[in-house]
């Protein structure tokens, strides 16, 4: 889980002899984040134990929508059906996760095409859930970082309400707190060929045991394909 930054000395007296505000309020976001990584935890043993079998498991069909790419063309997710796609909701300042995992993603991205199968066969979505702040040109400016090939690779964004009402159809929690600090689950969902949610992966950048690198995601797409 992310965010920019933390509420500064939260629980800390005002100034002047001002009345400390309630306990709910100065710890509002640190406890949603909090439930946030219990939520995901638990999340990621149930999904490790229910992957055990070899075979994925089908969690539902992947809620379809339609958003903008960095030039300002209309992108529908299931125009793309009948090619494996990963969908990865991030945002370009976050401070932590988001940046090494678009980087795993990345280098996915080249496995696949010196197998020529990227874009072809396989598509990544990249949904920001800051649209405010991540204009088409800091879309572009991030996704360059990564060397992201737009043919096979897209970075999308749409209403930020509807983006966090997105994610949760995913399986995937966002929030806010008031000062515009986000967070996160960060996981990469996977979709099959029909429009299908089969795993919720968990990227290296968590730091939990488990976690997937660039050739352990190569070949759980691969075993979709």
């Amino acid at each position: 889980m992310n965010e920019e930054e933390r509420p500064a000395a939260a629980g800390t007296a005002p100034q002047g002899g001002g009345a400390k505000r309630p306990f709910a309020k100065r710890y509002a976001f640190p406890i949603t984040l909090l439930a946030i990584c219990v939520v995901l935890a638990g999340f990621l043993i149930w999904n490790s134990a229910s992957n055990r079998t070899g075979k994925l498991p089908d969690q539902g069909a992947a809620a379809d929508f339609t958003y903008n790419d960095i030039e300002g063309n209309p992108v529908t997710f299931s125009d793309s059906n009948g090619k494996v796609r990963l969908v990865y909701f991030f945002y370009s300042n976050c401070p932590d996760v988001c940046p090494p995992t678009t980087f795993m993603v990345s280098q996915v991205q080249d496995k696949l095409k010196e197998e020529g199968i990227f874009g072809s066969k396989v598509e990544f979505f990249s949904v920001t859930i800051d649209p405010e702040r991540d204009t088409p040109e800091a879309l572009k400016t991030f996704s360059s970082k990564f060397h992201a090939d737009y043919t096979g690779w897209k970075f999308l964004r749409g209403d930020e309400k509807e983006t966090a009402e997105l994610a949760k159809k995913y399986q995937l929690l966002v929030t806010k707190d008031k000062d515009g600090n986000f967070g996160h689950m960060n996981l990469i969902v996977l979709v099959d060929k029909k429009g299908r949610m089969r795993d919720f992966i968990s990227p290296a950048a968590n730091g939990n045991p488990g976690d997937y690198d660039a050739d352990a995601l190569l070949q759980e797409i691969k075993s979709l394909l």
